[in-house]
């Protein structure tokens, strides 16, 4: 083995965090939603989510926990986040195709018992909104690169809060809707809305907890530039996530 060969191979990263996110995000917590609306079977739903929604969080924390405070992580965050990105792209494309088959499908859309108002304005200065934090979050790394911890930190709170708002106004949004009976099971529509929608949530509620973490370290100067690179990267995915959630439900 050569020289070269060994020198790469010696710096191989492995973790198992994000195998509990895939399996967490992307397969307990999908059979928990089929337990509970295919076959109504809420005890198993319940063990289902709560296992799901664990791995999920512990995974994202132990894999966020894994660079920050550590300055030299040789540079491998923005690649497990590229990488990352990639397995959620594309099982939210297989999510998007079973959406695509039932609307193209059905010979009314939306059913019958969809109210005539299901949020389309509000959902829209919501990911108006939402697309601020782009901004805001880019900035914050730019401050991150040179050497600002407290702009760093400002900035990243700030797009914190712009997520925070975003999440309430979706709770509103749902809130809304169920007061018409409008709840999850309703229709295809109905459950095509609220799953979405949630599916977005949820990498908000990641997100939060990426960004959070990472301030304190930032205050003590052992926070990577791969890392921040990486949170941007996800801050971002997940703004055109919300974009695409907005096309697909509210205005086609």
């Amino acid at each position: 083995m050569s020289e070269e060969i060994k020198h790469y191979t010696a710096h191989w990263h492995t973790s198992p965090n994000p195998l509990l996110v895939g399996f967490g995000a992307g397969l307990f917590l999908l059979l928990a939603f089929m337990a509970q609306f295919n076959y109504q079977m809420d005890v198993a739903a319940l063990v289902l989510l709560a296992v799901g929604a664990g791995m999920t969080i512990m995974g994202g924390l132990g894999w966020a926990a894994e660079t920050i405070g550590v300055i030299d992580d040789e540079n491998w965050s923005p690649s497990a986040m590229f990488m990352f990105i990639g397995t959620e792209i594309m099982t939210i494309g297989g999510v998007l195709a079973g959406y695509w088959v039932a609307r193209l499908g059905a010979p009314v859309w939306p059913p019958e018992g969809t109210p005539a108002n299901v949020g389309a304005t509000e959902a829209l200065y919501a990911t108006l909104l939402l697309f601020v934090s782009s901004f805001t979050i880019g900035i914050a790394r730019k401050k991150e690169l040179n050497g600002d911890a407290s702009g760093f930190a400002t900035f990243t709170l700030i797009s914190v809060a712009i997520w925070a708002v975003f999440m309430y106004m979706t709770i509103s949004g749902w809130s809304h809707l169920s007061e018409q009976g409008f709840t999850i099971g309703i229709n295809a529509y109905a459950t095509s809305l609220y799953g979405f929608t949630g599916i977005h949530f949820a990498h908000l509620v990641m997100g939060i907890l990426v960004m959070l973490t990472c301030v304190p370290s930032a205050f003590k100067g052992k926070l990577s530039f791969s890392y921040t690179r990486a949170m941007t990267m996800y801050v971002h995915f997940v703004n055109v996530l919300g974009f695409w959630v907005l096309l697909q439900v509210y205005y086609w």
